[in-house]
């Protein structure tokens, strides 16, 4: 059960970017794949490197930031279509992961090992070539070999006792409670306004392509951290582990805003949470229990992009219904006025 919800954290902390992009500033941004494995993989090379844990997701969060951005840029610049835009830049980052982890998987070390070893003189104690010449003269004693270990602390500890679990609460409520307060800042209700309304936005003076180049970085920002906190927690990156992510993550924000009705700002952004946290757990009982009717894992991709065209459809139908009620009422008392 810890398992589940700590997974689904992680998911949730990734969907607060897709929510971003897709609500706030309303765009459909397509980086969102290769932003994940971007985090993932970055992560996992500078830790292998020697940086600690907080740094390296702390350079994942500002890569992911660059990508969304990059995406930005090439969608307001050069004129580039969005989702276009977007493939573009997560065709660029799969083979950018590559040359991160120098091959299509990289796993967390444990220890790193340094060696150093002596001559053959010292190690065998005598010279080989003496004999040749003169009785064989003593040598410096033989020095044994000299091995350092030096110790990766992971952040995640793999166990079920539930420190992960606080620690991954931690990390979450902290991204919540800075994004909170950050859309409620001038610059962050600019922000809302440019998902709303970018042109009336940009005749207060505040250019589309800034707010573009923010809500963008700041999105794929989340989810290149949350690939950074995922790749630590499972132990490994890999350059498929972001296939599929836009997919969820928006079948994750759906699912959230479902159970969170009310939609103010704050529950907004604690949709993501809830929805992941949910679809995780629905995720597990259908891989536990999904054999019995014919359900396989492949299935699951399947089953998540039949329940956005759903959640999607039954939304444009219920604003139709509405739409057909306005028009009823606009026609019974304009008849009215009419007839007078």
């Amino acid at each position: 059960m810890l398992g589940i919800v700590e997974q689904g954290l992680i998911l949730g902390l990734m969907s607060i970017g897709v929510f971003i992009s897709f609500r706030i500033v309303n765009m459909a941004d397509l980086t969102v794949d290769g932003t994940f494995a971007l985090g993932g993989a970055l992560c996992v090379r500078l830790f292998s490197l020697g940086l600690n844990a907080p740094v390296s997701l702390l350079l994942s969060l500002l890569a992911g930031a660059g990508a969304g951005i990059l995406t930005g840029f090439l969608h307001r610049k050069l004129k580039i279509n969005v989702l276009l835009a977007g493939i573009l830049v997560m065709t660029m980052l799969y083979s950018i992961n590559l040359r991160i982890m120098n091959g299509p998987n990289l796993p967390i070390p444990k220890t790193s090992v340094s060696a150093s070893l002596g001559t053959f003189e010292q190690v065998a104690g005598k010279d080989p070539l003496a004999d040749l010449f003169e009785p064989s003269a003593p040598v410096a004693a033989p020095q044994k070999e000299i091995a350092k270990h030096r110790t990766f602390e992971n952040i995640f500890l793999g166990t079920a006792d539930g420190q992960d679990l606080l620690l991954l609460s931690a990390i979450v409520l902290i991204c919540v409670a800075l994004t909170g307060l950050f859309l409620r800042t001038e610059l962050g209700t600019a922000l809302r306004g440019f998902g709303t309304n970018p042109s009336g936005l940009e005749s207060f003076g505040l250019p589309k392509t800034l707010m573009t180049l923010l809500g963008l970085g700041l999105a794929n920002a989340f989810v290149s951290l949350s690939g950074g906190i995922f790749a630590l927690y499972s132990g490994f990156a890999d350059v498929t582990m972001g296939q599929g992510m836009i997919v969820t993550g928006l079948a994750v924000v759906m699912l959230g805003e479902i159970l969170f009705v009310r939609r103010k700002l704050v529950y907004g952004i604690f949709a993501p949470i809830l929805g992941g946290i949910v679809y995780q757990g629905i995720l597990a009982v259908v891989m536990r229990y999904g054999y019995r009717i014919g359900f396989r894992a492949s299935d699951m991709k399947l089953l998540t992009a039949l329940f956005i065209v759903a959640v999607i459809g039954f939304g444009l139908i219920q604003t139709k219904k509405r739409m057909k009620g306005k028009f009823r009422l606009s026609t019974i008392f304009g008849g009215g006025v009419g007839r007078d």
